[in-house]
């Protein structure tokens, strides 16, 4: 079960005060709607998206630095050279744009499948 914490400061830490209200101990706000929380994300899932992030930093600073390498092959030209840098960066963008879809695919498969245990259907719309 995941914590709910203040959309508002992130704190995890609230005093009672009715049924359906609550009040942040941190900056005292009343909390009364589901939508004043939000969940807190877990550990591995905060790694997970600091490791893509920085992968695909990584693959768009390569990609860079490939096309200045590809001016400079034309300029001097260099056409072997040229076939194997652009070739190298055809490979970096295709793999730049599978990760950003990857994400989204998985999280499509994992609620496709926990509908499926639950015996509902859900029709794949291409979203």
């Amino acid at each position: 079960m995941r914590k709910l914490v203040c959309k508002a400061c992130g704190n995890a830490e609230f005093y009672v005060l009715n049924v359906r209200e609550t009040l942040c101990k941190k900056c005292g706000l009343r909390l009364t709607q589901p939508s004043d929380y939000l969940r807190e994300e877990s550990q591995h899932r905060k790694e997970q998206l600091y490791l893509e992030t920085k992968r695909q930093a990584e693959t768009i600073s390569k990609i860079s630095l490939l096309k200045r390498k590809i001016d400079q092959c034309l300029d001097d030209r260099d056409q072997e050279k040229f076939k194997q840098l652009t070739y190298e960066l055809r490979v970096c963008q295709y793999f730049l744009k599978t990760g950003r879809n990857e994400a989204q695919t998985r999280f499509k498969d994992k609620i496709k499948q926990e509908g499926q245990k639950k015996g509902l259907l859900f029709e794949d719309k291409g979203i």
